[in-house]
């Protein structure tokens, strides 16, 4: 094992996304996307190597957004990443909201929803309420990631229970507070205030990733075509648009 900084886990993670040169995605939203989530001890590193594989061959055009009903959205990923695609699906969501209560967003055969953590946080810095829930077929558990408005980390509920739908993402954004689970109903609580104690440590004593992991997002940064324009430090994205159904 190596210890590692935040810092450099994110420029790594940038230069990373930048060297598959994808028309969709923000590098700096990525790699703290990855960042984020890894700071708290949920495997950020892992879910983002696991990413790398449907990225190289994913969806990189403007997703479709079927939004036919006034309080939710609808995209089908089509078996990709949410990593290019949930930050302006977001931002897309968010327009919706400012007639609504609450408004869902769906979004169907997608992968490595866990890093979606951090960027629904903004979500609640903004005074929203958000909830996020999801299936994970192969140990057949149901993860409801709840966070309450203004607050800094979720509550994140685990249960086991099968799903026909193993690849989907529901995400509630509300401008109401939002029930939690019972206790009962629960097989494990991941509770915030844990996460603040593992991202605490993070930062005081750095983070710790195989050697293994770490060699594997270096390879496929040392792709990267080093160029002195702010596109390239921020990846080809920044134009990143959505089809809208209506």
């Amino acid at each position: 094992m190596i210890q590692i900084s935040h810092n450099e886990l994110v420029t790594l993670c940038t230069k990373a996304f930048i060297g598959l040169h994808k028309n969709c995605g923000e590098a700096d939203v990525i790699a703290n996307m990855v960042a984020d989530l890894e700071m708290v001890g949920l495997d950020g590193i892992k879910h983002f190597i696991k990413a790398l594989d449907f990225l190289a061959d994913d969806l990189d055009s403007p997703v479709k957004v079927d939004t036919s009903s006034e309080q939710r959205l609808s995209v089908n990923l089509k078996g990709s990443s949410i990593l290019c695609h949930l930050p302006s699906l977001l931002d897309y969501s968010l327009e919706k909201l400012a007639d609504q209560q609450t408004v869902s967003l769906q979004i169907s055969h997608c992968h490595n929803r866990w890093l979606a953590f951090g960027e629904l946080i903004k979500l609640a810095q903004n005074g929203l309420s958000v909830k996020a829930s999801w299936n994970n077929g192969p140990e057949s558990i149901q993860l409801v990631y709840i966070l309450g408005a203004g607050q800094s980390l979720p509550e994140l509920y685990l249960t086991q229970q099968k799903a026909d739908d193993q690849h989907s993402l529901s995400i509630e954004i509300s401008r109401q507070s939002i029930t939690h689970p019972l206790a009962g109903d629960m097989t494990q609580h991941i509770t915030s205030s844990m996460q603040a104690e593992r991202k605490r440590k993070a930062w005081k004593q750095g983070i710790s990733v195989s050697r293994e992991n770490w060699d594997t997002i270096k390879s496929v940064a040392s792709t990267i075509l080093v160029e002195s324009n702010i596109v390239s430090l921020r990846g080809a994205g920044a134009d990143h648009q959505l089809l809208v159904s209506e």
